[in-house]
């Protein structure tokens, strides 16, 4: 699947959280959300200015409402999508998502030991996004078909 082709197919497939996606689908999308944040955190910087620690809901306001803001925002979902579908390509429940990315994430604000955890569970899901995809599954027919995946 080329760069446009993967682009493409996770906005199309936006709320879509069945079948399966395959690694270059997920790391095309993935290349695509990065260039964009920097592109977006680019045009964003010098506007955001200086948090203010007494009214952090107007840092935040106006962080979400920037062009940065606007590109998580555009693409929150279908990158929680395409990671579901990731997992389902590797015959893994999509609640592995939130087990190695919501969870830790929430957990790390209250304790330092969750911290590290989140951390750990950083590299457990790149390393589930970097499993190649058997045949056919629970989850649907190979995305690649009879093809290796790439």
């Amino acid at each position: 699947m080329s760069f446009f082709d993967a682009v493409a197919s996770a906005f199309r497939r936006y709320f879509d959280f069945s079948g399966r996606s395959s690694r270059s689908e997920f790391w095309w999308f993935f290349l695509f959300c990065i260039l964009l944040y920097m592109l977006a955190f680019s045009l964003t910087v010098n506007d955001l200015g200086q948090p203010d620690e007494s009214n952090p809901e107007a840092f935040l306001s106006k962080a979400l409402t920037s062009w940065f803001g606007i590109a998580v925002i555009v693409t929150l979902i279908p990158s929680i999508s395409v990671s579901v579908r990731r997992f389902h390509d590797i015959n893994m429940s999509g609640w592995w998502y939130v087990a190695l990315q919501i969870a830790p994430s929430i957990l790390a604000q209250f304790m330092f030991i969750f911290s590290f955890i989140s951390f750990i569970a950083l590299f457990a899901y790149l390393y589930f996004m970097c499993a190649e995809g058997g045949g056919d599954n629970q989850y649907g027919a190979n995305p690649l078909g009879n093809k290796d995946q790439s």
